[in-house]
């Protein structure tokens, strides 16, 4: 394999990589010139292709609204009362040395406290 067809792969997959996380507003097209040398761009020439096609069966991505300041600290809350709850050890770098020590009971204790207390200020009573 030559080294040019070799990098103008490499550079096709990246570019293929970073376009499979762009979001679906952006319309990408390929074109191939006389030399053989593969082209994008987000303007649409003569012979171009759109290379980001999606199955027509699917209904287009819902638009989701932002969260809320309170919806966000309700799922915060409620997150960690599950994870309180799940029996599992519950570790916090209580020193800033880079290591996570064991919560003491009353640590979790206040957790609790203090995610409940959350979840009562900012969930809905149905939420």
């Amino acid at each position: 394999m030559s080294p040019r067809l070799l990098v103008s792969a490499a550079a096709a997959a990246l570019f293929l990589s970073c376009l499979a996380q762009a979001e679906d507003k952006v319309t990408v097209y390929k074109t191939t010139g006389a030399d053989g040398v593969n082209a994008y761009s987000q303007t649409e020439g003569e012979e171009a292709r759109d290379v980001r096609s999606r199955d027509p069966k699917l209904p287009p991505a819902a638009e989701e609204k932002p969260k809320t300041q309170a919806e966000q600290a309700c799922e915060t809350a409620k997150k960690n009362l599950d994870l309180i709850g799940s029996g599992q050890r519950l570790q916090r770098d209580k020193d800033g040395d880079g290591t996570p020590e064991d919560l003491t009971p009353e640590e979790i204790a206040a957790e609790k406290d203090l995610a409940e207390r959350t979840a009562k200020a900012y969930c809905s009573e149905g939420g």
